[in-house]
């Protein structure tokens, strides 16, 4: 004999049908597998958008059939005609009482737009930097070669014209004396002024010259005890790439002095057949949180925003016995 229950379940498939629906109404790429790794649920958007159904995303699956010498370049193309976007993929782990991963859930959500933003704005912040380094550079120029000269000649017909008035007229001679005193500290800061807006060493003798010549001005501005350690033939590098890493030096000196308090500061650039490290290094209070209610300066984000520019990476490590700003650049030949 045979015994048997039916069992209405007409509102249980509903309800999965509408649960369903309200998942792939999600505009989001909804999907959930085994602690294994593989796929056993997508949502319609998912297949909507690489064109590809579940079968076709269990596992290894058709991947099985490629030859080994084919299987990845057409893994490559596949990829690259499939998944030809950019997704935020997040993932969470549902597990039992013993802590074992039971399932995994998760979604990708397409930023394609928002990344095509971010390198839209990466442009733009890379014309605008560009223009400011033009401008500093024409402003330098003009500095030096136009009002620097005019200071110079000024202070020069000053000396001649309070050597020209007798001697017996000590009032007007030191007055003379006074205003070329003041003609010849206009000409130091103009130089200074100039130099700091743009070294013409950085274009004559690189980035190693131009440092070395910055630090030794620097200290005698300063009072702070720069070391500068270099590594053996360093050589030149691409005009961007070492003007960026002078600015980093130039703006973590200002930083030093301006907010670290530290009596000495050190200079490490090495380069290797992989990478261009730059290291400067401080032993002051660090970046405190009264001094900087943001978290960081604005010399900060534009060093990053820089380094960013050539294809590196900046570290600021910061704690109470001082800061160091590391920069990374990977080596092109």
């Amino acid at each position: 004999k045979w015994y048997g229950l039916s069992i209405d379940i007409e509102d249980r498939k509903r309800a999965e049908s509408q649960s369903r629906a309200l998942i792939d109404a999600i505009p989001q790429q909804i999907w959930s597998g085994p602690p294994d790794g593989t796929i056993d649920y997508c949502s319609d958007r998912w297949r909507s958008d690489t064109g590809l159904g579940l079968e076709e995303l269990r596992g290894n699956g058709w991947q099985t059939m490629l030859h080994p010498e084919d299987r990845d370049r057409v893994l490559r193309a596949w990829h690259e005609s499939v998944l030809n976007g950019w997704f935020l993929a997040r993932g969470v782990p549902l597990r039992d009482g013993q802590g074992r991963i039971v399932r995994w859930y998760g979604t990708n959500t397409d930023i394609e737009d928002r990344k095509h933003a971010e390198e839209e704005l990466r442009r733009l912040s890379g014309q605008l930097l560009q223009s400011q380094d033009e401008e500093r550079r024409r402003i330098a120029r003009e500095l030096h070669d136009s009002t620097g000269q005019d200071l110079v000649a000024l202070a020069t017909m000053l000396g001649q014209l309070r050597d020209s008035i007798p001697s017996v007229e000590r009032k007007s001679r030191r007055l003379l004396s006074e205003c070329k005193v003041l003609a010849d500290r206009c000409i130091r800061e103009v130089r200074t002024l100039s130099y700091l807006l743009h070294p013409p060493m950085l274009d004559e003798g690189g980035l190693e010259d131009a440092i070395r010549d910055y630090v030794d001005g620097f200290t005698k501005r300063s009072g702070i005890q720069v070391e500068l350690e270099v590594s053996p033939r360093f050589g030149r590098m691409k005009r961007d790439v070492e003007l960026a890493l002078f600015r980093v030096v130039q703006e973590s000196l200002t930083n030093i002095q301006r907010h670290s308090g530290s009596l000495q500061a050190k200079i490490r650039i090495d380069r290797n057949a992989d990478d261009v490290t730059l290291e400067v290094s401080d032993k002051g209070r660090g970046i405190s949180d009264s001094r900087f209610p943001s978290g960081v300066g604005v010399g900060i984000p534009s060093m990053h925003e820089r380094v960013k520019q050539i294809g590196g990476r900046l570290d600021v490590d910061s704690s109470s016995r001082g800061t160091t700003v590391r920069v990374t650049i990977p080596v092109n030949d």
